[in-house]
């Protein structure tokens, strides 16, 4: 199986709770919109430094930030995509409908 296959089929669907004590081991990202979290994952199971760190230069992926997660956490009806790249935790708000 290809890997990108494989990790399209190992998205969770998650709510806030699951996801603190990765954030409290502060291994979580936040990704963008425009990112595909599929393609992110494969970077970071494949060590492509170079588009990670173009990522995290643009913006597009960064750890929550305190004030995220305390809203996160607030919030009920907010839910993520979630992929595990052991040691990180790949989230992504999903957009309502």
């Amino acid at each position: 199986m290809e890997l990108k296959e494989k990790l399209s089929k190992e998205i969770l669907d998650s709510g806030w709770d699951p996801i603190a004590p990765h954030f409290a081991r502060g291994s979580v990202y936040l990704l963008d919109y425009d990112l595909d979290i599929v393609e992110v994952g494969e970077a970071m199971a494949t060590d492509n430094v170079s588009a990670i760190k173009q990522w995290l230069d643009d913006g597009l992926m960064s750890p929550p930030t305190s004030e995220e997660a305390t809203a996160f956490a607030k919030s009920s009806d907010l839910f993520f995509n979630m992929l595990i790249i052991e040691p990180y935790v790949l989230i992504q708000r999903k957009l309502q409908s």
